[in-house]
């Protein structure tokens, strides 16, 4: 108790004062010149504060004058330079135990993640609980700065804690992806359909989302909006310019587009849309140009979808129709779908309009329909005899969300109507996706 009441006048007793306390980086106290300040541990930062408060002690006390002499002035220097060393010892003996602390919890998150994780027979929830684990427990090692004596190990095992983070996640989404072939099977959609789901984060899931459709039908109509209003912002061109829809690009249609009529890019881009015309979708691939399409899709990332071939009714074939066929898959239509519902795109306003306008509602409106908690935004729906499908927009509780549903059998309203209910519904009872 005497020792610690006289290092308390010590330091209330110099000509030190100290504003504010800034915490002291290891570094400030490894690079000291005396000898003494050089630590590798805890340890030792304990050991050097002793030998501080052994020479605070051993100095000896100022007499009480009038005025400063030289003995007194050195003292008081020196007192001062312990005081100073011995506070820069004390913040770093402070980091160094929160650095211990959060090294210590990490690796006791590490183990329970562990053990989550061999769980026989893994639950969303125990993955959620596993990945949640191993989150906190990298969250605990960033804490601990570069320069902490245990900074490279920490740094390390950031590395492996990330490398398992990947894997949890990358499990979570496996066992989230099962309820989808579930809903798939309950729906009555055939094995080869193609589930996708994706807020506007990105995060997703989805089943067979890679796979090739037997074909696109209509919804290849939305790269091409796209492609669109890609040109139109590069080369500065107004979307009510007029564009001839020629004779050569006429066939079934049930829109109000015509051959041998002028129409404005807009009008043509939201009957493309919202009335699925294929006169106008035969006209803009011409107005743009099959390459132009395809190297937009190309630049933008997407390595599936292609627009090879004009659109075509029952029987009436476009002329120049084009060569191969028409490309894309679940996922890579929904990013795109997400991009446009994130505003990333050119005039991207205009393609949410269309969407919103869509005719046909038998798909994902009616689906939601009966869902007072979801609300539909926009969709395109897709059908030929090969498949049928649809791509939509729904929000609930603020949150956007963007699924596509493709079945390579078309003419199955019902199923696909019954699937998109049961994955909203899902959202909801889940409060989302992840």
């Amino acid at each position: 108790m005497h020792r610690i009441l006289k290092i308390k006048q010590i330091l209330t007793g110099t000509l030190v004062t100290m504003a504010s306390l800034t915490i002291i980086s290891i570094g400030n106290i490894q690079s000291s010149s005396a000898a003494e300040s050089y630590t590798q541990s805890l340890q030792e930062l304990y050991e050097m504060r002793e030998r501080v408060v052994n020479k605070l002690e051993s100095l000896p006390t100022p007499r009480k004058r009038l005025f400063f002499s030289e003995e007194n002035q050195a003292i008081l220097e020196k007192q001062q330079n312990l005081v100073q060393k011995l506070q820069e010892i004390d913040v770093q003996i402070l980091v160094e135990q929160r650095a211990n602390d959060n090294w210590r919890q990490a690796l006791t998150l590490s183990a329970q993640a562990a053990e989550v994780g061999v769980s026989p027979s893994p639950t969303v929830k125990t993955r959620e609980t596993e990945k949640h684990l191993w989150q906190q427990a990298i969250y605990n090692l960033e804490e601990i700065p570069d320069d902490s004596f245990i900074g490279d190990k920490t740094n390390k095992k950031i590395k492996e804690y990330k490398r398992s983070l990947y894997d949890s996640s990358y499990q979570l989404n496996i066992t989230k992806s099962n309820f989808l072939d579930k809903i798939r099977k309950e729906s009555g959609l055939s094995s080869r359909a193609t589930i996708t789901i994706c807020n506007l984060r990105r995060e997703c899931l989805d089943l067979n989302g890679n796979k090739l459709p037997a074909s696109p039908a209509s919804l290849i109509k939305v790269p091409v909006a796209v492609a669109v209003m890609q040109k139109v912002s590069q080369e500065n061109i107004s979307l009510d310019t007029p564009v001839y829809v020629s004779r050569g690009n006429f066939t079934e249609d049930a829109s109000e587009i015509r051959a041998r009529k002028r129409y404005p890019l807009k009008t043509l881009v939201g009957q493309m849309i919202d009335h699925s015309s294929n006169i106008a979708t035969n006209q803009l691939i011409d107005y743009l140009g099959q390459p132009y399409i395809n190297k937009v899709l190309e630049d933008d990332g997407y390595k599936v979808i292609r627009v090879k071939y004009k659109l075509m009714g029952n029987r009436i074939r476009p002329k120049n129709p084009g060569k191969g066929r028409n490309t894309l898959t679940s996922n890579e239509l929904t990013d795109m779908m997400v991009s446009i519902y994130n505003s990333e795109y050119p005039n991207s306003d205009v393609l949410i309009e269309a969407l919103a306008n869509q005719k046909d509602r038998l798909l994902g409106y009616a689906g939601l329909e009966k869902l007072p908690e979801v609300k539909w935004l926009g969709e395109k729906t897709g059908e030929n005899s090969r498949a049928l499908g649809t791509t939509l927009g729904l929000s609930i509780d603020g949150e956007v969300y963007v699924m596509t549903v493709i079945d390579s059998r078309g003419g199955r309203d019902p199923q696909i109507r019954k699937c998109i209910n049961k994955l909203a519904k899902y959202l909801v009872d889940n409060e989302g996706l992840l």
